[in-house]
């Protein structure tokens, strides 16, 4: 399963993070996300291989972000 841009994900400490892109490079494939409800200081980007996302994000289901 390949996360879509702008959905939503629950981390296992409760915060809410939102897909920006997903990448692949080198036959690995990258997802970028950034947290939800983040100040304009600490918006950050993440990102980390699909397998490490899949095992500590879970989906939110039935709710992605609008562009």
């Amino acid at each position: 399963m390949i996360p879509k841009n702008g959905s939503r994900w629950l981390a296992n400490d409760g915060k809410k993070f939102h897909v920006c892109s997903t990448i692949e490079i080198d036959g690995n494939i990258w997802v970028h996300y950034i947290k939800e409800d983040a100040k304009d200081t600490e918006t950050r980007e993440y990102s980390c291989y699909l397998e490490s996302f899949l095992t500590r994000f879970r989906e939110i289901a039935n709710e992605s972000l609008s562009h």
